[in-house]
């Protein structure tokens, strides 16, 4: 009965341990958008509610860097869905690499009256 009883208890402990080991830690829900730490090959700044320059021009595997100048939140978001910055407070950086080359088109989804933007990605 004990040889049965310590078997229980060794399986008990075997499960608690692998329910331990495979819960996540992360107390938060909030995606984040993705960044890179990589410099920026190019510098867009957000201000007066208009993307400046309105088009820059990067190699594939290039980094593009937003920075919002405006008071007011702003997002960079891709016409195709690509990327998305989520919000982009006042003061606040974004950057995003582009593997592809191609014409990447953006927006900001809170202010529909800024002219879009673009992206070129070369070989």
């Amino acid at each position: 009965m004990k040889k049965y009883i310590l078997g229980i208890s060794l399986m008990i402990a075997v499960v608690v341990i692998a329910i331990a080991a495979c819960s996540k830690s992360d107390s938060t829900n909030t995606p984040t958008p993705p960044t890179t730490n990589k410099p920026a090959d190019a510098a867009v700044s957000i201000k007066n509610f208009a993307f400046s320059p309105a088009s820059v021009t990067i190699k594939a595997g290039g980094t593009v860097g937003w920075t919002n100048a405006d008071s007011d939140p702003h997002t960079v978001t891709d016409n195709n869905g690509g990327f998305d910055s989520g919000t982009i407070n006042a003061n606040e950086k974004y950057s995003h690499t582009f593997a592809t080359p191609g014409t990447y088109t953006y927006h900001c989804t809170f202010h529909s009256m800024m002219a879009t933007a673009t992206v070129v990605v070369t070989n």
